[in-house]
């Protein structure tokens, strides 16, 4: 039997960000990463498609990504690598009275957090990108300090340091079980042996809730297919220009540098399921929305598509959290599409969490196990 202080289960972005936080806090500790895949990083982070942003209606939410910016906006000095920050904003508009006035609600408390978005009115959209089809509009948000990153970049970061302090990353290590001692975790079982730790972290995306329910611990998240369609760039679209979302329909459209641009959003909450495969008719709807708001892109060349999981909770907030049923058992999943761009302030809650007893930096009682039980729920409304 193989033993260890903490057992990381899971090698995407969030997982490799805790194992560091952990050790960059207590270097001493022996901790072991285990994925159940043959590389780290191949599951819900290498589709992730790099966007950060601050425009969320929760001051949860918010406080996650200003608890996370500065590793993308500084990562040289924070993490000895750049992660290929590219500043570039976010624009959300919509022609709807009611999403309008969430809209604006929700810049007013984020700019009383010291985020520097503002409402935009139609005419203020045209100098963002031209092409973009404001007639229909009633205003929208945006927040210049908005902009996109490599996950795999940030992955490779957080685990090059972790390994510089002792994380020992063992891959093809499906976890099978959970061991438990009475009510207490002690450990975890995979396909290639066990492990005895006081401490079992479970990071796990699309797969937390399988984890969660081997420790006897209910957790209320589950995985959605999300799909996205890569195009060519066209020439008369700026090379720089913000992601734009349409609220109205969850279309969005993402320039990825200046070989690609990246569009989907309009197949939210559909059936859960880990099915990967594209579902080309599907993209209709990516083309029509895509057609309405910004006519060039309609007649963009499709280079390809591509198809991952995200781990949707019913309140579209991450669950970061000690299982009050399986003490040493400990929760970081759920974060709704938004867990790359949160990753640092994860990882650096959860060594709190684990190390002091309770999270410092913020308030993490919105993010707990127990809030589905206690209702009434507050979802995040800036989900596309």
């Amino acid at each position: 039997m193989t033993t260890a202080d903490v057992l990381v289960i899971g090698g995407g972005v969030i997982g490799a960000s805790v194992a560091y936080h952990l050790l960059e806090r207590s270097p001493r500790l022996r901790v072991i990463l285990l994925e159940r895949e043959d590389q780290v990083g191949t599951g819900a982070t290498s589709k992730a498609t790099g966007g950060v942003r601050h425009q969320f209606s929760t001051e949860a939410n918010i406080r996650l990504t200003l608890l996370s910016y500065p590793y993308f906006a500084d990562a040289r000095e924070r993490l000895g690598r750049p992660v290929d920050f590219v500043v570039h904003g976010y624009l959300f508009v919509t022609g709807d009275p009611a999403t309008l006035a969430t809209s604006v609600r929700s810049v007013e408390l984020q700019r009383s957090l010291g985020v520097r978005s503002r409402v935009l009115a139609p005419d203020e959209m045209k100098p963002l990108l031209p092409a973009l089809v404001t007639a229909d509009l009633l205003g929208g948000t945006y927040c210049g300090d908005d902009g996109s990153a490599d996950p795999h970049g940030l992955l490779q970061a957080f685990l090059a340091l972790a390994r510089d302090r002792g994380l020992d990353v063992r891959t093809s290590e499906g976890v099978t079980g959970i061991v438990k001692t009475d009510a207490r975790v002690t450990g975890a079982r995979t396909v290639r042996g066990e492990y005895a730790a006081p401490v079992v972290v479970d990071c796990a995306g699309p797969h937390a809730d399988e984890i969660g329910a081997l420790a006897g611990v209910g957790i209320q998240s589950r995985p959605y297919k999300r799909q996205v369609l890569v195009t060519e760039p066209l020439p008369q679209l700026p090379g720089v220009f913000p992601l734009i979302v349409d609220l109205d329909t969850g279309w969005y459209v993402h320039r990825q540098g200046a070989s690609a641009v990246l569009m989907g959003g309009t197949d939210k909450d559909h059936h859960p399921g880990h099915d990967t495969t594209v579902d080309w008719d599907a993209f209709d709807l990516v083309f029509r929305a895509a057609a309405r708001r910004v006519p060039p892109l309609a007649e963009a060349r499709v280079m390809r598509a591509y198809a991952g999981v995200r781990d949707l909770t019913p309140d579209y907030h991450g669950i970061l959290d000690q299982a009050a049923a399986a003490p040493g058992f400990y929760v970081a999943c759920g974060f709704s599409g938004h867990g790359f761009m949160h990753a640092p302030a994860i990882g650096r809650l959860m060594a709190e969490l684990v190390l002091d007893g309770h999270a410092g930096s913020m308030d993490i009682a919105p993010l707990s196990l127990a809030r589905f039980a206690r209702g009434p729920l507050r979802p995040e409304a800036n989900m596309f």
